[in-house]
């Protein structure tokens, strides 16, 4: 017997209901599921019908308040042109991430850590040591190269994409923002350094309020996301604000390749040399306290505790912790709030892993 059809293989999981097949039968909510008149229907196609159903009905509600949080699956999706999945962001830095165990083949008290480590190819492990070591023995030095610092150049090299003719983006926003302007601004959160999302709303005729101000050189301040656009006259006329379509926030949770620090001022820099940005090691939870960060999770944490929200996670893996708890705060503490992940697997089923705390 080919055990491999009798897997179960999900296609949408729900607190109350569930939805799967296998080769020889669909199911909802754990029991075969038959219709007579659907008999002759491929388990699978069978399986997607019903899904869609299912979206017909939970989209068609209406959700007073819409937050989106996207992450490095986003950018993935950009044609040829697509950022590094975590596997791939390893890959890229092999140059610098062989000058690294070179360096620490001499060091016989830490080779064998880092070989685990390389091992793993976890690059956020990897750059934590490396952010240790220097605190307690000084920077990591190899043929007149800091290699720390050779591979955060490399993860830069690697965010800096250019906006795709096949990417979604721009399609994904004229969906979400598609709404009655009195409704709440969409709130697009992401964990992505690139600019991807500003490419498609620039292209596409969107304004952003993404914290900076209007004027030049563009300033950060988190007073700037309490402002909106409205159409003056015709505000005159209904005696009641009306606020200009095709404009949404953006929440750069990790910062973004085009911010800087200048004198203490965070500013906007099409290509600054050193982007404000928190890269992938430990340090990322202790700096989410500092600004913009800090702001931009407090924003964050607001929007999920208000009624009647829908949050989407599109392409974020759940590595976060910091970004986790928030989530499930408002899981276990906001009886108005709805939580919509898409979930991408290879397998044609939904992979459950880092999803139990959202399924108890």
């Amino acid at each position: 017997m080919n055990t491999g059809t009798l897997e179960q293989k999900y296609l949408l999981l729900q607190n109350d209901y569930s939805l799967a097949y296998t080769d020889d039968c669909c199911y909802v909510n754990h029991k075969e599921y038959k219709d007579e008149e659907e008999n002759n229907i491929p388990t699978k196609e069978l399986a997607e019908k019903l899904k869609l159903k299912f979206y017909n009905s939970f989209f068609k509600r209406h959700y007073k308040n819409i937050v989106v949080l996207t992450a490095a699956g986003t950018s993935l999706d950009n044609g040829e042109n697509g950022g590094k999945s975590r596997d791939g962001l390893w890959e890229y830095c092999q140059a610098e991430i062989e000058n690294i165990i070179k360096f620490f083949s001499y060091k016989k008290e830490h080779i064998k850590m880092v070989s685990d480590i390389c091992n793993s190819m976890n690059i956020e492990s990897l750059l934590s040591y490396l952010i240790i070591y220097e605190k307690l023995f000084g920077l990591i030095e190899h043929e007149n190269k800091l290699l720390k610092n050779e591979l955060e150049f490399k993860i830069i090299e690697a965010c800096k994409l250019i906006l795709s003719s096949q990417a979604p983006h721009k399609n994904f926003l004229r969906k979400i923002t598609a709404r009655k302007t009195n409704d709440s601004r969409i709130q697009l959160f992401t964990t992505n350094y690139d600019t991807l999302f500003e490419q498609a709303a620039s292209k596409a005729g969107f304004v952003v309020i993404d914290g900076f101000s209007f004027t030049h050189p563009r300033e950060f301040s988190g007073k700037w996301f309490d402002l909106d656009i409205v159409n003056r006259d015709k505000t005159r006329l209904k005696q009641e604000e009306s606020f200009l379509p095709e404009v949404f926030h953006l929440y750069k949770l990790h910062g973004s390749l085009n911010w800087t620090k200048n004198n203490g001022r965070i500013i906007q820099n099409d290509n600054p040399s050193e982007p404000l940005i928190i890269y992938p090691a430990n340090e990322k939870y202790e700096s989410s306290y500092e600004q913009p960060y800090f702001e931009m999770m407090s924003r964050f944490q607001q929007a999920l505790r208000k009624e009647n929200t829908l949050l989407i996670i599109i392409g974020f893996g759940f590595q976060d912790k910091h970004i986790n708890n928030v989530v499930i705060e408002a899981v276990e503490q906001n009886p108005g709030f709805q939580l919509l992940i898409v979930n991408y697997s290879s397998t044609d089923g939904i992979d459950t892993t880092n999803l139990e705390a959202f399924f108890l």
